[in-house]
């Protein structure tokens, strides 16, 4: 199996980067993120399964701000797969509402 799938297929992942891309900046306080996490009901412990994955391969970095809060951001690659993502998923859908 390649890399993106065994990675893509784990509950987790997408959720983490549409929650990311949904913050101006696509970046957010990470109290602010697991909140929002919460919100959409989706359970904590499926960002903490991929996140080292996510960290490793570079589709999601921690830095502070300026009040040295740990912020959760999504990285330029990680902006750049969540867009081929959405790409894809509208091809799909796409196919799908023509006759």
């Amino acid at each position: 199996m390649s890399h993106f799938f065994a990675l893509y297929r784990k509950k987790g992942v997408q959720e983490t980067l549409d929650v990311l891309h949904s913050y101006k900046g696509n970046a957010v306080k990470q109290s602010e993120f697991f909140q929002t996490l919460k919100d959409r009901e989706s359970y904590l412990n499926s960002f903490f399964r991929v996140k080292d994955e996510l960290l490793k391969y570079k589709l999601i970095a921690y830095r502070l701000d300026e009040d040295n809060e740990k912020v959760i951001y999504i990285t330029e690659r990680g902006l750049n797969l969540w867009k081929k993502i959405q790409e894809i998923e509208q091809i799909i859908t796409k196919e799908l509402s023509t006759p």
